[in-house]
This record gives C-alpha cells, structure tokens and sequence, in this order.
C-alpha cells in the first residue's frame, strides 16, 4: 500500500482484511498535534486532501458521545462529500475512539477510528487504527484513495504546525 520511495514519515498497513492502520511521524510536539487534531478552525486548516478542496463544513464536539461532521466541496465541479461520526472516548492528548460513516449512507456500519496520539522526543506519532465491518468495506473505502488523501492531508498539518510552533 505505500510506495517505498516516498516520504517514510507516512506508512500505511493492511491489518488483516478488515482494518487499515496508518501512522505518520511529525516534528511537532504531541500537545500541538492534539490541538489541530480537536479543534474545528484548525481542522479545516489540513483536513484537505489533495489541492482543489476546500472544507466548508468542520463541526466537531469532542467528548465522549460528542458528534462530528466533516463536508469537502470540489472547487474544479462543486461536488462534494461527508462524513458523520460520533465520538466514543476521548482521552485528552492521547487517545480519540470514534465510529465513523460516509454522510450519504446512514444504514451502513461505521468503522471504528482509533486514534492514538504517542509523544515521540520532541515530536509525535499519530497512529489511526481503521476496522471496518467486513472485508468488502475496507477494500471499497482503500479503493477510493483514502490514504493517498490522508497522507496529502498530514503534509498539510506538518506545515500548519510548523507555523503554529
């Protein structure tokens, strides 16, 4: 799943046929990649994907039971997606456990997201643990470019970091 001539700070693995687990090293320190990572007016700082993206809806209540909502809109055609989630447990500065479903598709079983946000020296390791329902949801949801657009979107909050430090 990921090119070995590519930037190493970004590795993705299949993790059985149900789950993808991606982990991305960043120079920021973990209370500051928490920050971007929490907060809705820095999320849609990142949360881009590739260039020609832009997020006009970012609503985020982090807590357990919270709920959140992320919309892309394409600036070339004006499509957009989403996806809704709720937050499961929160542990501040570490951990963040979430079910997770594209918008437009209530009646499908969301992934669960582990997050896990690890202090490494002066920088940090984000670690996303995907478990999808089946074998099917998790080659569906690769097949759509997914971690190509999250390792984009990681390079887009080491440098808003960068500017935050």
């Amino acid at each position: 799943m990921n090119d070995p001539a590519s930037d190493q700070a970004f590795v993705v693995e299949q993790d059985g046929d149900r789950a993808v687990v991606t982990r991305r090293t960043f120079s920021a320190p973990v209370d500051l990649l928490w920050r971007c990572y929490t907060e809705p007016e820095l999320v849609k700082k990142w949360l881009l994907g590739p260039p020609g993206w832009s997020m006009p809806v970012c609503e985020m209540d982090v807590r357990p039971g919270g709920k959140y909502h992320y919309r892309w809109r394409s600036d070339e055609d004006g499509g957009e997606f989403g996806f809704v989630g709720d937050f499961v447990s929160i542990e501040p500065g570490k951990q963040i456990v979430a079910n997770e479903l594209p918008e437009d598709a209530p009646d499908m079983s969301p992934a669960r997201n582990t997050i896990d946000f690890v202090a490494d020296g002066g920088g940090s390791v984000l670690v996303m643990h995907m478990e999808f329902a089946d074998a099917a949801a998790c080659e569906a949801a690769v097949a759509t470019g997914m971690t190509d657009g999250m390792g984009i979107s990681f390079d887009g909050l080491e440098k808003l970091m960068d500017g935050l430090k």
